[in-house]
């Protein structure tokens, strides 16, 4: 077995206060909708973000955070990279879903569904376009809506298949995992820096109530990467080569997977040799142009 290389927690808190650093700044966004609930449970809100001027409707960046599934929240500064496309004539959508150890996977994919077809459902009201939405998201956001997007129309991945939903026509994911049992023998290849030993839990099996080794075949329902298929949207896949976090061969077999399944206009890789996991730099200008030229190109 290659040698363990493990990241020191104080690098990881240090990684993570990083993104803590930023500020979100809504003041200046005069049409905002706050805390509006797509279901039931006190969990189920979202906050839209309309541009100050126009009658729409408007184009949907509808954004899911990270969090190991069980922590972030829809109005923290993850969304700090997205806000930006109310000043560019798009509509941002940041939702909250249902937590673990409180649900198990599926409960929050069908959250982003019920979530896409509340704005189909509401779009009139909120001068939202239903069939011009992106679904972008971070580290486990990103593995929810790479899910969501992937497996429109497959009433399997639909808890209560009713009316209306959006059209995906776009999908950013950043950092997000996409093929979760690969996760220990990527960083045993490339011998970087990880941030959990292989001898611990991991999320997965938190997010399924099992030990994901024992049930294989359960988690190809839940790989984004086992659900590529001809019909998805173009995705664009930002990581970074030193993650701790999740590996960076994540992303590169996604990419190729995409590719060799759906053609070559449905991937765009930027990998990135400087950023970490959740870091600051997908705010920067640079990265920031990436995003949104995506979005303007496929919206």
């Amino acid at each position: 077995m290659a040698e363990i290389n493990l990241m020191p927690p104080e690098e990881v808190g240090r990684m993570f206060a990083r993104l803590g650093e930023l500020k979100l700044d809504v003041s200046g966004i005069k049409r905002k909708f706050l805390g509006c609930p797509y279901g039931e449970d006190s969990a189920q809100v979202l906050d839209i973000y309309l541009p100050n001027e126009g009658g729409g409707p408007f184009p949907v960046v509808l954004f899911a955070h990270g969090g190991g599934w069980s922590g972030g929240a829809r109005n923290d500064t993850q969304l700090v990279t997205f806000i930006g496309g109310v000043n560019r004539g798009y509509a941002v959508v940041s939702l909250d879903y249902r937590l673990i150890p409180n649900i198990r996977y599926p409960a929050n994919l069908f959250d982003i569904k019920s979530a896409m077809r509340w704005i189909a459902e509401n779009s009139r009201t909120y001068l939202l376009d239903p069939d011009r939405v992106a679904l972008t998201g971070s580290s486990a956001g990103a593995h929810l809506v790479m899910m969501a997007a992937f497996t429109q129309g497959q009433p399997a991945f639909e808890e209560s298949p009713r009316g209306p939903s959006c059209v995906v026509r776009a999908v950013i994911e950043q950092f997000g995992p996409t093929d979760f049992l690969k996760f220990h023998p990527h960083y045993d290849e490339s011998g970087y820096p990880r941030a959990q030993s292989p001898d611990r839990g991991s999320a997965l099996d938190a997010l399924l109530g099992v030990d994901a080794n024992l049930v294989p075949n359960l988690v190809r329902f839940i790989n984004p990467i086992d659900n590529v298929h001809p019909g998805i949207p173009p995705v664009l896949i930002q990581h970074g080569r030193y993650d701790p976090i999740i590996p960076y061969q994540q992303a590169l077999e996604l990419h190729d997977k995409i590719i060799a399944i759906a053609g070559a206009d449905k991937s765009e890789l930027d990998l990135s040799e400087e950023f970490l996991h959740a870091d600051p730099g997908y705010t920067y200008d640079e990265s920031q142009h990436r995003i949104f030229d995506f979005l303007d190109r496929n919206l």
